[in-house]
């Protein structure tokens, strides 16, 4: 006697249709919840190393900001010295000229001239005193112009003053000297390659 399946064979394939469906959503559902959790992992990841990289790039800033700051703070401290050298080397160069200028001045004063007060400031030379005549005052300035390093010769007046205080006037009353007082000025420029050139004259008089 052959075997009669009561089922009916429609009913059962839908039913295994719809176990296969159901496995089959539940698998993709496992893999797209996988697939999730790989991705947020992921994103967290990256973002911790991310985070990561901007609190060594914060340090780095910070330590770049302490360094220009320090960088300021040394250029400050350099001009500053620069400023300090300057003033040196001016007031060395200032006390070179005037012994340079003790040491010439001589050889501008002809015979017939008399200084009587020579104040040496801001690179100007004052000279006053007396003279016999106006013509040896005339080949003092021109031989202050023919110096390689003193300029700008000026004579401000040749005067007579009998009643003069000054100790060239005392001498000449004392002598029965007619003198003229003269007051010339002229300039010594701060500049080390001229006081050289007259370190070098001086050497071949």
């Amino acid at each position: 006697m052959s075997n009669i399946n009561l089922l009916p064979w429609r009913e059962e394939l839908k039913s295994r249709r719809d176990r296969s469906f159901y496995t089959t959503l539940i698998v993709i559902a496992v893999i797209a919840a996988l697939i999730g959790c790989a991705g947020y992992f992921f994103v967290q990841h990256q973002i911790e190393m991310q985070n990561e990289r901007n609190k060594f790039l914060e340090a780095e800033i910070k330590k770049l900001d302490d360094k220009i700051s320090k960088i300021s703070t040394l250029k400050a401290d350099i001009q500053s010295m620069l400023q300090r050298m300057d003033t040196i080397n001016r007031l060395q160069e200032s006390r070179n000229q005037t012994v340079h200028l003790l040491n010439d001045l001589p050889s501008f004063v002809s015979s017939g001239i008399y200084l009587d007060k020579v104040a040496f400031k801001d690179g100007r030379v004052n000279v006053t005193g007396a003279t016999e005549a106006h013509l040896r005052v005339v080949s003092m300035i021109r031989a202050i112009e023919a110096s390689p390093w003193l300029k700008n010769p000026v004579i401000k007046d040749i005067v007579s003053k009998k009643n003069s205080n000054s100790v060239v006037a005392a001498a000449a009353a004392k002598f029965g000297l007619n003198l003229n007082n003269f007051d010339l000025s002229f300039s010594v420029p701060y500049s080390k390659e001229q006081t050289d050139v007259s370190v070098k004259n001086r050497g071949r008089r």
